[in-house]
């Protein structure tokens, strides 16, 4: 999610009414899809079958496949790489989860555009806010490197990513994922592509993906590295905000992309690997539902996203009985601010998994 305070919204830019005849007046426009509710997922997919892309297994032989191998943008699904390569680093003995890091470490990669992600972890660790509420009031501040991992996942911060891959190194990020089934992830300074939306900072529009990366990390080399520069992003965001929603729909469009079968794959791998590094994952992705588990059921895992016109989730879960259900949804397309603040794109994942009847409603959706 993007910024969702005052200053700081992802709104829509505003729209001049067109003059209508009385009887286009009396024909309201439907109301659009409600992305909290399934008949609401099943209502999008059937109309938005060319801007999805999901694979289904439920553990139980039966599956579903639609444009599995369709590039589309992750959103911070694409996170389970970092988690990846940092719960490898752990069960390598390369990271100590409970090393004490400086905040201001941290926040040297924090752009506040994450829908107060951010401000959300440092309220949980109790570690108290700036004048501006967005950054912590104290950069001397320590944190364990495994608390700043679950804030990456259950808060879903922006910061922690790039701070994990300035660490270990883009190569580690490409061998976990690899060992997990995804090969050669688009992995991108987080940083930078938020930085990307403010027009000073915006990359020349045609630049082919792997010279936007390294211009991605040329800038957060700069931002990481210069005090003033961060302050000045942070007063000119909550005094001007963000482009109108139509920008960032056009630049979301070219942020970090994958297809649905390479994330349901590192999923997977994480589910039902005995190692380990699966079971560190394991532990980040499954904490933030498991007081919520239905009967049958020993672990929910899942890491969802959303830019403006994307919702992502990767998502498994793994079953009493031995069996493991897995997935992946990318919808990138018509989806409003109103949807994308409360559109949940595991829904349709879970109930199909775990309801056949369900599963087939989907299908059918589908077009399967």
């Amino acid at each position: 999610m993007l910024l969702s305070r005052r200053h700081l919204l992802v709104t829509a830019a505003a729209v001049t009414p067109l003059l209508l005849a009385p009887s286009a007046l009396a024909q309201p426009a439907p109301a659009p899809p409600d992305l909290s509710t399934p008949e609401g997922w099943l209502a999008w997919i059937s109309a938005h079958r060319d801007r999805l892309g999901l694979v289904l297994d439920d553990g139980r032989g039966n599956h579903l496949m639609h444009r599995p191998h369709a590039a589309q943008p992750l959103a911070s699904a694409v996170k389970a790489v970092h988690l990846a390569a940092y719960a490898t680093a752990v069960a390598e003995g390369r990271l100590d989860p409970a090393e004490q890091v400086r905040v201001g470490d941290w926040e040297r990669f924090y752009v506040p555009t994450d829908g107060f992600a951010h401000v959300n972890a440092l309220q949980h660790l109790g570690i108290p806010t700036d004048s501006t509420g967005l950054r912590a009031a104290d950069p001397e501040h320590r944190v364990a490197l495994d608390d700043m991992a679950s804030a990456m996942i259950t808060f879903s911060d922006s910061a922690a990513p790039d701070f994990i891959r300035d660490r270990l190194g883009e190569p580690a990020l490409r061998k976990a994922a690899a060992a997990g089934g995804w090969h050669r992830p688009d992995i991108r300074s987080m940083c930078a592509e938020y930085l990307f939306l403010l027009p000073e900072f915006a990359p020349p529009a045609q630049l082919p993906t792997p010279a936007r990366r390294a211009w991605g990390y040329r800038l957060e080399r700069r931002f990481s590295t210069d005090a003033t520069l961060r302050d000045q992003v942070v007063d000119r965001l909550l005094q001007n905000g963000l482009p109108p929603y139509e920008h960032q729909l056009s630049w979301a469009d070219r942020t970090m992309s994958s297809t649905a079968a390479e994330l349901a794959a590192l999923h997977r791998a994480i589910a039902t690997d005995p190692g380990e590094a699966a079971a560190v994952a394991r532990t980040h992705l499954e904490r933030p539902l498991s007081g919520h588990l239905p009967p049958g059921v020993i672990g929910i895992g899942m890491k969802g996203g959303s830019l403006p016109g994307v919702l992502t989730c990767g998502l498994t879960v793994r079953r009493a009985d031995g069996t493991t259900a897995s997935g992946a949804l990318l919808a990138h397309g018509d989806i409003s601010p109103g949807q994308l603040g409360s559109g949940d794109p595991g829904l349709p994942l879970l109930l199909a998994m775990q309801q056949p009847e369900w599963r087939d409603r989907l299908a059918q959706a589908l077009g399967a």
